[in-house]
C-alpha cells in the first residue's frame, strides 16, 4: 500500500536509478517517477519544468538534448555520495525497474511548454519497445488531456487523475473517462471527498504523506495506496 515518492526522496535523489534501488533494498514494490521530453523528445525522469533544483545545471529541461542532459550531475544536490548520478531515460527505468521487481506509478509531467500528445507518444512508445508490464503500471497525470492520450494510446494501461480538488465536482468531468484512481492531495482529502470518489468506483490514492501516524486515519478514508518520501517507517 506504500509507492516511494519519486523514488525514495527520503534517502536518494529523486526520480534517479539510485532512488529505484533504494526503494528495491527496502522492499518496497511500487515507486512513483515523473517522466517528461528532452528537446530531441527522448522520454527522460525529471520533475520540475527546469533543472536548477535537481542538477548543476539552469535552464528548461526541454531546452536540453538528452546528451546535454547527460553532461549534468544529477546527485551532487542531494549529498556527495551521489556525485556522478546522471538523469535517467524511461527505457534505463523500467529495465531496473523490471528486474528489480519494482512497479511504477509513472506521472505524465505537464508544464507549460509540454504537448502532451507528443509526450503521451513517445513514453508509450517505450512502453511497449520494453515490454514493461501493464499491471505493474499506473499511469497518471494533472493533464486532463495526458490522461485522454493515455486511454487512447496505452487501452491496456490503468490510469489515474492526480487533483489538488477539494470539492467532488470535479468527477462530473472525468466521468467519461474510464480512469482506473484518483490522487488526491492527502491535505485536502476530506471524508466527503473520499466517499465521492470511491462511489464512482475509482480506486483512491494520497500524496505526499510522511507523518506514519496518519496512515490508519487515511486507510479508514478507503485509501489503497500511500506516496510517501520515506516508506521505511510505515512497515515497522
Amino acid at each position: 500500500m506504500i509507492i516511494g515518492h519519486r523514488g525514495v526522496a527520503a534517502l536518494a535523489p529523486e526520480n534517479t536509478l539510485s532512488g529505484i534501488n533504494a526503494a528495491a533494498d527496502l522492499g518496497i514494490k511500487w515507486v512513483e517517477l515523473d517522466v517528461q521530453l528532452t528537446r530531441d523528445n527522448v522520454p527522460v525522469l525529471f520533475h520540475d519544468e527546469s533543472v536548477n533544483r535537481c542538477t548543476n545545471g539552469i535552464g528548461r529541461l526541454d531546452l536540453f538534448t538528452l546528451a546535454q542532459l547527460r553532461e549534468l550531475d544529477a546527485g551532487a544536490w542531494f549529498n556527495a555520495r551521489f556525485e556522478g548520478e546522471k538523469v535517467p531515460t524511461l527505457e534505463e527505468t523500467l529495465t531496473l525497474c523490471a528486474q528489480r521487481g519494482i512497479s511504477v506509478n509513472l506521472e505524465i509531467k505537464c508544464h507549460s511548454k509540454t504537448a502532451p500528445g507528443l509526450l503521451v507518444e513517445k513514453v508509450a512508445k517505450v512502453i511497449k519497445s520494453t515490454g514493461f508490464p501493464s499491471e505493474n503500471l499506473l499511469l497518471s497525470s494533472f493533464s486532463l488531456p495526458a490522461i485522454e492520450h493515455c486511454l487512447a494510446m496505452l487501452p491496456d494501461c490503468r490510469v489515474g487523475l492526480i487533483t489538488e480538488q477539494t470539492a467532488p465536482a470535479f468527477l462530473d468531468d472525468i466521468e467519461p473517462l474510464n480512469i482506473f484512481s484518483v490522487h488526491c492531495d492527502q491535505r485536502h482529502l476530506s471524508p466527503e471527498l473520499a466517499d465521492a470518489i470511491l462511489s464512482r468506483g475509482y480506486q483512491l490514492n494520497i500524496w505526499t504523506l510522511n507523518e506514519v501516524r496518519k496512515a490508519q486515519y487515511f486507510h479508514g478514508l478507503g485509501v489503497t495506496h500511500i506516496i510517501t518520501d520515506d516508506p521505511a517507517p510505515f512497515s515497522e
